[in-house]
């Protein structure tokens, strides 16, 4: 599987709440890719945390023929579509797409970590994944998301009613 976490915290001039934001980057995505699935919605508490305003995340599961690269050039190219500015690690965003696996590809480069490194420490991630599908088996760690999401419970996040 090839999965894409989305995320945002902060309205935009084009699309609104961060809601709607998620929700056209995904329209945006089905340009390049097939989404073949999109996991609930959920609103989380920032990682780490922090006073800035809480996220709305989801994970969608492309299929696509590109490499992780060129799949990582494509986002990079939406969210400053979206008007994201990268200043510092860990700032509020407009809008947030991370490349979390490309299938069971083990990548370590520059640009991109394959499977990404803190995805399996993070709920607002493995909750999603395990909407997809809960045997979905990390690369490197060898466990199964469901596994993995038992372990970050204490972790705030609340399923958005759409």
């Amino acid at each position: 599987m090839i999965l894409v976490a989305i995320g945002s915290n902060l309205n935009s001039d084009l699309y609104g709440s961060p809601y709607n934001n998620c929700i056209e980057v995904i329209k945006f995505l089905e340009k390049y890719f097939l989404v073949s699935s999109v996991s609930k919605f959920y609103e989380t508490e920032p990682m780490p945390k922090s006073d800035q305003p809480w996220y709305v995340n989801c994970v969608i599961c492309i299929k696509t023929d590109l490499k992780p690269l060129e799949i990582l050039s494509k986002m990079l190219h939406l969210e400053i579509k979206f008007g994201r500015i990268r200043k510092f690690k860990n700032e509020p965003r407009i809008i947030d797409l991370d490349l979390l696996s490309y299938n069971d590809t083990i990548l370590n480069d520059n640009d991109l970590i394959l499977p990404h490194p803190r995805m399996h420490l993070r709920r607002f991630v493995m909750q999603p994944i395990c909407d997809l599908d809960p045997e979905w088996v990390h690369p490197v760690i060898k466990k199964k998301a469901k596994s993995l999401l038992k372990s970050l419970a204490k972790q705030k996040i609340f399923y958005i009613n759409d």
